[in-house]
C-alpha cells in the first residue's frame, strides 16, 4: 500500500495514462509482490500479453540490480510499433535497446521435463530485429528491483524490425548488434551479451512461465529476448536505428 492509500498498481496504471512520474515509496516489495502487481497492471489493460519481454540478461546489468536470474516484462499488442514509424517521446528519460526478436508458431505449455534448445527449436516461427524503448514509471530509473519488476521491468515499447529469418540459425548466437542515433553509431553490442546466446534466454524463458503459473508461451507471441546493446539514452527527435550484422533492421523517430 503505497503512503496515499491507493495500491501501487493503481498507482502505476494511473501513471501509465497520464504520464505523471510517481515518487519512489518507501516500502520494499519482494519479487512474488513485484510481480503480483506487475499482474494487475496488466490485468486493467484488458488486453492479452503478445510480447514477453526479458531485462537484465547480461551479468553486469544483474549485478546491478541484485539480481539472480533475469527479470520479465509484459506488453499487449497496443505496444507493438511498426519499423519506420514514430513515438511520442513521453517519459523524462527514454532508452533504447537492440533486441532480437522470436515469434512463436506453436504454443510452449508447461510439461514434466524442462524446455530445452532442441525442444523450443520447433516452436520458433520467425525472427526479427527490433528495438525495446525502456522508460520508469518513477522519478528515477535508480530502482530497487523489486520496483524495476512492478514497473514491468520499464518495459515501453517494442518496435518490430525486419525479419531476419523464418528459423534460428546458429550465427544469431553470436552477431554483432549496433545503434545508432541520427545516422551515428552509439553502441557496438553483440548479441553475445544475452545470457550468452540468445536461444538461451527463450528456454530459460518458456521454463520461467512454466514454473511461475503463467501458462507458458502461446502461439503468435513475440518474445524480446534482452538487450545486445544495452541501454542507450535517447532524446525527442532522434532517429534509432538498431543494426545487425550489418543490417539496419529496425527504425523508430522519437517525436515531442
Amino acid at each position: 500500500m503505497a503512503e496515499t492509500g491507493e495500491t501501487l498498481e493503481s498507482l502505476l496504471v494511473r501513471a501509465r495514462s497520464t504520464g505523471a512520474s510517481l515518487a519512489l515509496p518507501s516500502q520494499a516489495l519482494s519479487l512474488a509482490e513485484a510481480y503480483h502487481v506487475q499482474r494487475a497492471v496488466m490485468r486493467t489493460s484488458e488486453l492479452p500479453v503478445m510480447v514477453w519481454k526479458l531485462g537484465l540478461t547480461s551479468l553486469p546489468a544483474r549485478e546491478a540490480f541484485g539480481a539472480d536470474m533475469p527479470a520479465v516484462g509484459r506488453l499487449a499488442a497496443s505496444a507493438i510499433l511498426n519499423t519506420g514509424s514514430e513515438a511520442r517521446h513521453v517519459w523524462p528519460e527514454v532508452y533504447a535497446e537492440a533486441e532480437l526478436v522470436f515469434e512463436l508458431g506453436q504454443d510452449l505449455p508447461p510439461t514434466d521435463s524442462p524446455y530445452t534448445r532442441a525442444t523450443v527449436l520447433p516452436a520458433i516461427k520467425a525472427i526479427y530485429g527490433g528495438i525495446e524503448l525502456a522508460a520508469s514509471r518513477f522519478q528515477t530509473t535508480d530502482l530497487p528491483l523489486g520496483l524495476f519488476v512492478a514497473d514491468n521491468a520499464m518495459g515501453h515499447a517494442l518496435v518490430l524490425g525486419n525479419r531476419l529469418s523464418f528459423q534460428w540459425e546458429d550465427h544469431f548466437g553470436d552477431m554483432p548488434v549496433t545503434i545508432a542515433t541520427n545516422g551515428h553509431v552509439r553502441v557496438n553490442g553483440s548479441t553475445v551479451r544475452v545470457m550468452g546466446n540468445p536461444l538461451d534466454a527463450l528456454v530459460w524463458l518458456a521454463n520461467w512461465l512454466c514454473e511461475n503459473g503463467e501458462g507458458g508461451l502461446r502461439r503468435e507471441q513475440l518474445v524480446a529476448s534482452g538487450s545486445c546493446t544495452g541501454a542507450t539514452l535517447v532524446n525527442a527527435g532522434d532517429v534509432i536505428v538498431a543494426g545487425f550484422d550489418g543490417i539496419d533492421a529496425a527504425r523508430i523517430t522519437l517525436v515531442a
